[in-house]
């Protein structure tokens, strides 16, 4: 490994984390996956996967030589043997948890955000937002290919619900016991030429480690020694998604202003501040926190299906350009000003029809902020008579999807993403004063009042 790091140029890391087990461990433990086709059958994974090993041979520009002399590129974990992408030896992890319950929409929530930020991060922030594991980051591209590039943009599709012990989670065998760890999706985020702080491009960089988790695995007692999350203690913010049309009031409210079809006979109820609750036990349970603390992570609570619930909001006009302002010739900042107003709004509405919702959230973390957002920006339709509800592609447009990572960007990272402060009365995108003093949003907003 330090010959690869030398002949690279790279500076490696002198501890890292596996984004599957969570094992933190020196980089020279690092297992490498054999390349040879014969070399199959991993004590831990299975007869299917290639043998993990420690190599003592590497060739010149410093890659594992095998025992059949084949060159290795694939890393792994030397505690559960999964693989491990090279992003996470140079750039420090950033770990990201989406909960919520089940049905709450969170696969298409998470395929929107990472679909949007595509875009967004690169022409609007001079951030690269790269797959940094294409294969553990497979699934995801599959769901954004099915709603964003589908051919077929007139049929009805969908995304399949996360399992349990489906595709979107892992098996290792250690000894008789097999264990499910969520798959981490991994991307790179790294300044471009025009940020300005491309010079300190390698500060700046990040390892992001995204977990999509099946609703039932955050329901109490849904946590077995078999499926654990300890991811949940180490991401730096935590995203809750709360699903309007599972909450008999909202679906009250809106049966006759919406014609998504959870917004009546369709929907069905989840105690949804039970699957927060939750998860404040299980980081206490993790971290050694008192259960008389609030939790360190600052908690984004994203209030789904904006689209079907819009008429409680009637004043809420939620253009992606009235909070991503430019803030100078080549990038633009958040505008605080509009991301408190947007959230103290949808807090006001969730403590009118879901007060247990804003109560469990407000005893779970000291930094709280209510995104409202629209995966999908329409309704979905009732396929045929399965009951199933599908969507066509051409009428997908998002709203707001990609706002809650580029908040946690700015909360975790000291200039990725910049915030600034719109001039008072001012209706100009050009009008932001960027916030030099990098303080997290939360904590600006409250010192300033804005």
């Amino acid at each position: 490994m330090t010959a690869r790091g030398q002949n690279l140029g790279v500076s490696l890391r002198s501890q890292m984390i596996c984004p599957h087990c969570w094992t933190e461990f020196p980089p020279h433990e690092l297992l490498w996956i054999a390349a040879h086709s014969d070399l199959r059958g991993d004590p831990l994974l299975g007869q299917d996967e290639q043998i993990r090993f420690l190599p003592s041979r590497f060739s010149a520009d410093g890659k594992a030589i095998d025992v059949r002399g084949e060159l290795c590129t694939g890393l792994a974990c030397p505690h559960c043997h999964l693989s491990i992408a090279w992003s996470l030896l140079e750039m420090q992890p950033l770990f990201l948890s989406i909960l919520g319950a089940p049905g709450s929409g969170k696969s298409y929530f998470l395929s929107s955000m990472t679909w949007q930020l595509r875009q967004t991060l690169r022409d609007q922030f001079a951030v690269s937002f790269t797959d940094a594991d294409p294969l553990n980051n497979q699934v995801l591209s599959e769901y954004e290919e099915r709603l964003f590039l589908n051919p077929k943009d007139d049929q009805l599709v969908y995304l399949p619900k996360t399992e349990l012990e489906g595709q979107l989670y892992q098996s290792v065998a250690y000894g008789e016991r097999r264990v499910w760890y969520p798959r981490p999706f991994v991307f790179s985020l790294q300044p471009l030429d025009g940020h300005i702080d491309y010079d300190k491009r390698r500060l700046l960089a990040r390892a992001l480690c995204l977990y999509d988790n099946a609703g039932e695995h955050f329901l109490p007692g849904g946590e077995t020694p078999n499926s654990p999350s300890k991811h949940l203690a180490l991401s730096e913010v935590l995203f809750f998604l709360f699903d309007p049309t599972q909450h008999p009031k909202f679906r009250a409210r809106c049966k006759d202003h919406s014609n998504d079809p959870q917004m009546g006979d369709h929907g069905w109820s989840h105690r949804q501040d039970q699957v927060l609750l939750e998860a404040a036990n299980r980081i206490r349970a993790h971290s050694g926190a008192s259960s008389s603390d609030k939790l360190r992570q600052p908690l984004v609570v994203i209030v789904t299906k904006f689209d079907a619930w819009r008429a409680l909001a009637p004043n809420l006009k939620l253009d992606l350009n009235q909070i991503v302002r430019r803030a100078g010739k080549t990038m633009s900042a958040l505008d605080s000003n509009v991301l408190k107003s947007v959230s103290d709004t949808v807090r006001e509405i969730l403590n009118q029809h879901a007060r247990e919702l804003v109560a469990a959230a407000e005893g779970f973390s000291n930094e709280v902020i209510y995104i409202p957002v629209s995966a999908l920006g329409c309704a979905p339709e009732i396929i045929g008579t399965s009951g199933m509800l599908g969507i066509r592609p051409r009428h997908i447009q998002p709203i707001w999807s990609e706002v809650p990572l580029l908040f946690a960007l700015n909360r975790c990272t000291k200039g990725l993403v910049r915030v600034g402060t719109s001039r008072r009365g001012s209706r100009s995108a050009a009008a932001v004063h960027e916030d030099e003093t990098e303080s997290p949003v939360l904590l600006k907003m409250r010192e300033t009042g804005t």
